[in-house]
């Protein structure tokens, strides 16, 4: 079936499926309370509303609702939970408490801290509950390969296969080459268009996917499929060889796992994912107008629901009720990375935060002598599982600028050594 008919059919049909995600447009009630404070589908992510946006972006977009299921896994309180505020952390100036270096310095909403499944610290403010979601930025692109790897459990899709396979559209482009393997590793180094210091990315994407409203997608006739043809040129890399982050990766894995199985990849991630890891709320994934969900930024959840899913990572992929979810041989390549992409992120601007590299949409860091799987999103969304101390950190914030070394510095290399260190001798 043409990729377009599919798309258009999933929007009138899930509605009204059973037991399915729900195809929704942006929630103009929602829009015109935003327009009395002056917040926009174009302005949300400045820095004087991002915070009162994050708990609602998805209504400014097209979006899937991703149902909880019957099944919730109960996370229980620890005896003895684990007090931020007498935790220090070494700042420029001086000493400062874990509580008020995240809530004022790193611009966080909402924690969830686990320790051996239990409890051990949990806030949420700005307006928001346990239930409450909350925009995971680049988080969503770990969902994305997670689905991936959940079709290639299944058999509906092989990391060796070239892309082309099921993107036909990529002859003649950057990416005609590049295997879903390489795709994935983010080691296909296209040449993307310059973005400016607030807009870092190539924004014709986010214009085609009606990431920032419907207006500026008007120009692209078939939402995202319009970008892809785009991106002609590549590094002088050959195929494979460099790691550079790029979401334009995160956006053709999602569309190579909708080829491959014949449906959104977000009806993966509702009944394959989410429903057996035992969440507490539906999901929201945004999506273009056509239906082709924003692989790369599109995840909205609850903060615990988040925790939950890092479970999967400490757990060989298994949920609570030992049923493997993500495939196991996945989970251990995360934790394990190989020599091709260790090789590639060195060559990438990342390799001077931290030793390490970056697998199938997740990055391992290594500083310290510890090693951190981290699921990580631009302004404060991580998933930190750390194995030695059988431990989860699931944050969501809103730091008002992207991709700075100093908060680079302040997740990495304070905050998260600070709470491991703590989590490694505390008692659940």
């Amino acid at each position: 079936m043409n990729i377009k008919v599919f798309l258009l059919s999933a929007a009138i049909i899930l509605p009204q499926a059973a037991n399915a995600v729900t195809f929704k447009g942006p929630d103009q009630a929602f829009i015109d309370a935003a327009q009395s404070i002056g917040m926009t589908g174009e302005n949300w992510e400045t820095p004087e509303y991002i915070a009162s946006a994050m708990p609602h972006v998805y209504k400014f977009a097209h979006s899937y609702t991703l149902h909880k299921g019957q099944f919730v896994l109960e996370l229980k309180k620890s005896a003895s939970p684990l007090n931020l505020d007498e935790l220090v952390i070494q700042d420029y100036d001086g000493n400062i408490s874990a509580s008020d270096f995240l809530m004022n310095r790193v611009q966080n909403h909402n924690a969830v801290i686990l320790k051996d499944g239990k409890i051990v610290h949990e806030h949420y403010s700005n307006g928001m509950d346990e239930f409450s979601t909350h925009l995971d930025m680049s988080v969503s692109k770990s969902f994305t390969a997670m689905a991936a790897a959940i079709a290639v459990g299944k058999g509906q899709l092989n990391w060796d296969d070239k892309a082309i396979k099921y993107v036909p559209e990529l002859k003649n482009t950057a990416f005609e080459s590049a295997s879903v393997e390489e795709i994935s590793d983010m080691r296909t180094a296209v040449v993307l268009a310059a973005g400016s210091k607030e807009k870092y990315w190539d924004t014709r994407l986010s214009d085609a996917q009606g990431y920032y409203g419907e207006n500026a997608a008007k120009a692209y006739a078939n939402g995202t499929m319009d970008f892809f043809p785009l991106i002609t040129e590549r590094q002088n890399y050959a195929m494979g060889e460099k790691y550079d982050y790029q979401d334009v990766n995160s956006e053709l894995l999602g569309l190579i796992v909708d080829r491959a199985t014949g449906r959104s990849f977000t009806h993966i991630l509702e009944q394959e994912l989410l429903q057996k890891v035992g969440v507490a709320a539906d999901a929201h994934f945004m999506s273009d107008k056509k239906g082709l969900a924003m692989g790369s930024t599109g995840m909205n959840m609850a903060t615990k629901d988040l925790a939950r899913v890092g479970l999967l990572f400490l757990n060989s992929g298994k949920n609570e009720k030992g049923e493997q979810v993500l495939p196991e041989k996945f989970v251990n390549d995360l934790w394990q990375g190989n020599a091709k992409v260790r090789k590639a992120w060195q060559k990438g601007k990342e390799s001077a935060l931290a030793d390490g590299y970056y697998k199938d949409q997740f990055r391992m860091l290594e500083i310290g002598g510890q090693r951190y799987l981290a699921m990580v999103g631009v302004n404060g969304q991580m998933c930190v599982m750390h194995k030695e101390s059988n431990s989860v950190i699931a944050l969501n914030g809103a730091y008002p600028m992207a991709e700075t070394p100093r908060f680079a510095t302040m997740q990495f290399h304070q905050l998260v050594p600070a709470l491991v260190q703590a989590l490694s001798v505390h008692k659940s």
